[in-house]
């Protein structure tokens, strides 16, 4: 490629996009980089040649110089950008849960660190130090790599408003995905003796709690403790969540309209996210799909609804006792960790109920493909961390018939010895 003079830029092509793009420095030392557009190829008669790429690029740093820059004065922030965003995806009708997640990214890790930054003078390498301190504050990399998506998000919608010309998180570095199909080090799941002992550390009766002691170890004067009434149902929410595999969210927004007695399945219609009854779930399968009642499942929502005072088609089925309101999220993870403690048990999260329901239908040989369809994958390449826990008799079989004729004895000895 032949060398430019020196301060006019420089082409190149990026071979993965078949595209020329320009790289260069503007008078007050912005640094920019845009695709010029296609590479001719050789006989064709689309894209573009050397000789018009580097033209074009002459007009666009022509075009670059005379756009008109705001004062500093007016120069829209990050925090700009991401309010924007979020403004439009809202009018668009994006989930409740997703605007959520996006308010808490820019709350919590956006705004305190390139927040008040000018959105057209964020760098790379400041965006890739948001990714590296939320790795040393011990963040899951998924987490980083959700945060980089939606600030590729928001730099992409400043562009399009006209605050800013480039999109510094486009060759930010972020945390690899685990590949497809690796097992899952995290993956947390309880055996049915653990979930046993869960279960019977949860009172199924309301208990009367009495006042905590003073510090002198007396019983003060201090007014009683209400009495704990959430035992019996969230006893009755971990059993059905390990039976059945279905998210807290499609529990908590689960209806007795909702439980087929007759086909004993469970048909997932409406999910309750951030404080709001929705019929979307995480993916179209989600909400489009039943799952079957174990007879343990059965039995226990029978007796449930003999003690219920909800029990309406319309009620919830693990309505808050006294209210008739869902239970609240965060007092079901908690209360439901505090039980594997007192069954002195392994701590996993509620979520990992899923996987408790995954791991034992992939161990009694059920196809992935129906794993897939109960929990509500939209991708199977999600249900295959199950796969590692099917039975691999036949896997054995065919690994010894590949070395029936190994030239090793059995003992372990040389056959020529």
């Amino acid at each position: 490629m032949t060398k430019r003079d020196y301060g006019t830029g420089s082409i190149y092509i990026d071979q993965k996009r078949n595209a020329y793009y320009g790289r260069w420095r503007t008078a007050d030392g912005r640094k920019l980089n845009r695709k010029i557009g296609a590479v001719r190829a050789r006989g064709e008669s689309d894209g573009l040649t050397r000789a018009e790429a580097e033209r074009r690029f002459r007009k666009m740093q022509e075009a670059e110089e005379r756009r008109p820059r705001p004062a500093a004065g007016e120069r829209r922030t990050v925090d700009d950008a991401a309010n924007s965003l979020r403004s439009k995806l809202t009018i668009q009708g994006s989930r409740k849960s997703y605007l959520g997640n996006c308010e808490s990214m820019q709350r919590v890790h956006i705004s305190p660190r390139i927040g008040s930054k000018p959105v057209d003078r964020v760098t790379t390498a400041q965006v890739e130090a948001v990714a590296e301190q939320m790795l040393e504050a011990g963040l899951a990399p998924k987490s980083v790599r959700n945060l980089i998506t939606f600030l590729h998000s928001v730099f992409e919608h400043a562009i399009d408003k006209g605050w800013a010309v480039e999109n510094p998180v486009r060759r930010a570095a972020r945390p690899k995905r685990r590949r497809s199909g690796d097992v899952d080090p995290d993956l947390q799941f309880l055996t049915l003796e653990e979930l046993d002992k869960v279960l019977g550390a949860i009172p199924d009766e309301v208990v009367t709690r009495e006042p905590a002691p003073t510090r002198r170890g007396r019983r003060g004067p201090s007014p009683p403790v209400p009495p704990d009434v959430l035992g019996p149902v969230i006893r009755v929410i971990v059993l059905v969540a390990a039976a059945t595999g279905l998210r807290q969210s499609e529990l908590l927004g689960l209806r007795w309209r909702d439980v087929d007695w007759e086909a004993q399945r469970i048909r997932v219609r409406n999910a309750f996210v951030r404080g709001e009854h929705s019929g979307e779930g995480k993916s179209d399968l989600s909400t489009r799909r039943s799952v079957p009642m174990a007879d343990l499942v059965v039995a226990a929502l029978e007796a449930w609804s003999e003690r219920t005072p909800y029990r309406a088609p319309d009620d919830l089925v693990f309505a808050h006792p006294q209210t008739g309101r869902p239970v609240d999220r965060s007092k079901l993870s908690r209360r439901f960790k505090e039980a594997c403690r007192d069954a002195e048990v392994r701590v996993i999260r509620f979520h990992d109920l899923r996987h408790t329901f995954a791991t034992r239908l992939a161990a009694s040989g059920q196809p992935l493909r129906f794993i897939q369809e109960l929990l509500g994958h939209a991708d199977a390449k999600t249900t295959q961390i199950y796969a590692h826990y099917a039975p691999s008799e036949r896997e054995v079989e065919m690994v010894n018939e590949a070395f029936a004729r190994a030239p090793r004895s059995s003992s372990g000895t040389d056959a020529a010895h």
